[in-house]
């Protein structure tokens, strides 16, 4: 938008001398370069907020040169940490400070329960290959089945799956089982920066570790809930060896064998 024509007539009007870009360590730094050109006979300061724990810029992964503004060693030394979160239940919170920030974030929340976040063993639940994506038809019924158990006891939930065609599979599930489906059901992309207060996970995966190997997305995935996150997958895939040392695998290890219910319990209605 900012290298945009059509913008030209509101900035004569109004100058710009200061720039915010939110979510910067998604922007590679070559994109600053119509900005800067273009209001170079005014601008006096940019200013960049984002975080280079989660998403990089798109396309990092196919072309390993592109770097957002954080990946610049002299100018992260004098980035200002944000040191307090006050999203995430402090089970989930203490997790993420000590496993991916050095133990540097603090958290600021009334919710100290363990009880915050659970994993559902979705045994039998098996990967599979769908176009380019992956689906796992066993996790999207115990998430449909969640969703019927939250939208029952009126606590507003979204869903998040690593993969497309799961997201899709997941829609169809809530339409057909008349349940509220519009506005529930993301892409880990497409949800970072924003929030939920009940998050149900969905990870898709069974059998090879595919996009649990990617500890920015995971942190996306795992940073998004205000009051609790269930997480469906499989208790012998987390506790395999290729999975255990990842960032998800560290979490289900962290919080032990309470923190699992069994796939009946939900069937069964039973939560607690």
């Amino acid at each position: 938008m900012l290298s945009s024509p059509f913008i030209t007539p509101y900035t004569r009007i109004a100058p710009v001398h200061t720039i915010i870009f939110d979510e910067a360590s998604q922007i590679e730094v070559g994109d600053y370069i119509p900005a800067i050109r273009h209001f170079s006979s005014t601008l006096r300061k940019m200013v960049f907020i984002g975080d280079n724990k989660q998403l990089a810029p798109y396309g990092q992964e196919e072309v390993g040169g592109l770097q957002s503004i954080f990946e610049f060693d002299h100018l992260l030394e004098k980035a200002i940490f944000l040191d307090t979160q006050y999203r995430l239940p402090c089970v989930v919170g203490d997790f993420i400070s000590e496993n991916v920030y050095q133990g540097q974030l603090t958290s600021f929340h009334d919710i100290t329960d363990r009880k915050a976040c659970r994993f559902i063993d979705v045994e039998g639940g098996n990967e599979a290959k769908q176009g380019h994506s992956w689906v796992n038809c066993g996790e999207a019924g115990i998430v449909c089945r969640l969703a019927r158990l939250y939208q029952d006891q009126n606590k507003p939930y979204r869903i998040i799956t690593p993969y497309d065609a799961q997201r899709t599979t997941i829609e169809i599930g809530l339409k057909q089982a008349d349940l509220h489906w519009e506005n529930k059901v993301f892409n880990v992309d497409s949800f970072q920066g924003n929030e939920g207060d009940h998050i149900i996970v969905s990870l898709v995966r069974s059998q090879n570790i595919g996009f649990l190997q990617n500890d920015r997305r995971i942190n996306v995935m795992l940073t998004r809930c205000k009051k609790s996150m269930i997480i469906c997958t499989s208790r012998a895939f987390m506790a395999s060896p290729q999975v255990s040392g990842t960032l998800i695998g560290r979490l289900a290890a962290s919080l032990g064998p309470d923190a699992w219910k069994e796939r009946r319990n939900v069937l069964n209605g039973d939560l607690s």
